[in-house]
């Protein structure tokens, strides 16, 4: 087998010691994030949804978020009262970036505020350049425009003598920036805010996507992959059926064969298979990773996943996936959904896992009976579940979720719940072996093994949505206060069920929660009056249900159900403006009574 050279943490022609006008700095932040240029401009709908999106992360961080005078600004942040402000007077897309803006400071200059004796940090010099550097990564990764945003000559804040090491300072201000990005990308991601790209024709797209399909598979042979792949318990027919491939660890394998062929660097850039290095050449976005294509449903290939390999750096992410284009959509695409077509139309049960890896894991070892499917780098959304609907019958056969049994694996299971909920009564979550997921049970024990795990350890979804909710409230369970916090997290997550699993849930809460079966039976049925008049308001831009045609609640319940948490925050699920405890008019005084007047049982 061939060694493999390690990549270099930074394009090699990406050298800070270059940089010299603001548009080489903003050349030099795309590069490195990955990001295009920001696009055109967003609808309504889009902006409302990253507004709630980073109102969201504001909350998390102890900010209010108001829309009120800022003098000349458009925003203003004040860490003495923890508050926010966004002129009311600005566009959608003005409040976007300047709340993107006011973030930028509050992820990276909240220590020098605290020292200010204003409680503020003046936007100047380099926290400016920071600040703006966040709000251009942040609109670029969501398709808005900032033509408003400029950046200084970089000399003007890491200064020119050498003795003061300007590099280390760029390098330095660079990775705060690029960590300060992540925490408001990862937010757009998590409510389907992707990047807009250039129309490409759905012929050109698919074509070019074949033709990189059979670079990868032509340099699988002598890599690491093939061994890798098969400790995993993937063989090699495994691999051939699921055309795994490999990207060479040169930076542009790909783009040089793809020009060779006739293939305009356009056309690479706007499908996603290459991208601007800072110096404006175009390099490939997968490099020495496991290649799976992703596939629509007509088995056409409109995507890849790349799989780092396990010597590679500890700052590599684990998996990358082509970003949006105008043929792709990462919360409407799901994995293995065309290698599973055959088994579902016989009956197979759709199993949604985590990773690319568990879904060839499932389909392998279910040998027909099972169909591993996974989401593309997203939160399973209602379009996922419009498009699994549409090709098996799910009231008949159900649907299992394998998550990881961690906390974010619980969070998972309580959306896919009730995005589920609408579409079949027959939900089930499998209980995997602590640490370990379904492509590791395949490598350490067997597909038998993987098997029998998905046969015998697999429950009702909606024990696992109760028991994950009471289980963040399990410390403060020997108090009332805890007994009611819990009752009310749970109760808008059982009332959004189907009529045929709320009667066992009720009877599980009370007997968790040591409440009387009629008290939670009221607080379900006053939750239930509560989210439908939620429904009837919820008419936000990117109601899941109304996306994908579904009907049922999930967004109102997952955001009543967080919002007496005690950590008081949402914690994965969906943004979106801050709903109270849901109470029907005239009940809530009443249940309080009565849970206060109770005894706790010992």
């Amino acid at each position: 087998m061939r060694e493999q050279q390690r990549l270099p943490a930074t394009p090699p022609d990406a050298d800070p010691r270059l940089l010299r006008s603001g548009q080489d700095w903003a050349t030099w932040l795309r590069g490195l994030q990955h990001s295009p240029p920001p696009g055109q401009p967003r609808s309504a709908s889009d902006l409302d949804v990253a507004w709630a999106a980073l109102t969201h992360l504001a909350r998390r961080k102890g900010f209010t978020v108001e829309r009120a005078n800022c003098a000349d600004a458009d925003g203003f942040t004040t860490w003495r009262n923890r508050s926010i402000r966004i002129r009311p007077d600005t566009s959608p897309a003005q409040a976007v970036i300047a709340l993107a803006h006011q973030l930028g400071h509050v992820l990276l200059h909240g220590e020098i505020a605290r020292l200010e004796f204003s409680g503020t940090v003046a936007c100047t010099g380099i926290r400016k350049v920071e600040a703006d550097s966040v709000t251009y990564l942040a609109a670029a990764h969501a398709g808005i425009s900032t033509p408003a945003i400029t950046f200084p000559h970089v000399t003007s804040w890491a200064g020119t003598d050498p003795r003061a090491h300007p590099a280390a300072t760029i390098q330095a201000v660079t990775t705060r920036i690029l960590n300060a990005t992540s925490a408001i990308t990862s937010q757009f991601d998590a409510v389907g805010i992707e990047p807009t790209e250039p129309l490409v024709p759905e012929r050109d797209h698919a074509e070019i996507h074949q033709e990189a399909a059979q670079f990868f598979r032509g340099q699988l042979g002598d890599s690491w992959v093939p061994g890798y792949l098969n400790r995993r318990g993937l063989t090699a027919a495994v691999q051939d059926t699921w055309r795994a491939g490999h990207a060479p660890a040169q930076w542009n394998s790909l783009t040089l064969h793809l020009t060779a062929l006739g293939h305009p660097e356009a056309l690479i850039e706007a499908t996603g298979l290459g991208r601007r290095s800072r110096r404006g050449t175009l390099i490939d976005t997968f490099r020495d990773r496991a290649m799976l294509p992703v596939r629509r449903t007509d088995g056409t290939i409109i995507a890849f996943i790349g799989r780092a390999a396990e010597h590679a750096a500890p700052d590599v992410p684990k998996y990358l996936n082509s970003p949006a284009t105008s043929h792709y959509s990462k919360g409407e695409t799901l994995f293995g959904l065309y290698e599973a077509r055959a088994a579902l139309a016989n009956g197979a049960r759709p199993v949604i896992v985590e990773g690319p890896l568990d879904a060839i894991a499932v389909s392998t070892a279910g040998d027909g009976r099972y169909a591993g499917l996974a989401p593309c780098g997203t939160a399973l959304t209602a379009c996922h579940v419009a498009v699994l609907a549409r090709n098996a019958d799910l009231r008949k056969v159900g649907v299992m979720v394998a998550f990881d049994p961690d906390d974010a694996g619980q969070r998972a299971a309580v959306r896919a719940c009730h995005l589920l909920a609408p579409v079949t009564d027959k939900m089930t979550a499998v209980t995997l072996p602590d640490g370990q997921d379904p492509a590791q049970i395949l490598a350490t024990s067997g597909p038998e093994a993987l098997t029998r795990t998905l046969a015998a350890n697999a429950g009702p979804l909606p024990d696992l949505v109760t028991k994950a909710i009471i289980s963040q409230w399990s410390p403060r369970l020997g108090y009332v206060e805890g007994q009611i916090g819990a009752l009310r997290a749970a109760a808008p997550l059982i009332a959004a069920l189907p009529p045929a699993h709320v009667a066992r849930q009720v009877a599980r809460l009370a007997a968790c929660l040591r409440l009387d079966h009629a008290i939670v039976t009221e607080a379900v049925t006053d939750a239930l009056t509560a989210l439908v008049s939620a429904q009837a308001e919820d008419t936000g831009p990117r109601a899941t249900t109304r996306r994908a045609g579904l009907r049922g609640p999930p967004s109102a319940a997952i955001r009543a159900a967080h919002s007496d948490h005690p950590a008081s925050g949402l914690k994965g699920a969906k943004a979106g403006t801050h709903t109270p405890p849901v109470h029907a008019p005239g009940r809530r005084a009443g249940a309080d009574r009565g849970l206060t007047a109770r005894r706790i049982r010992s």
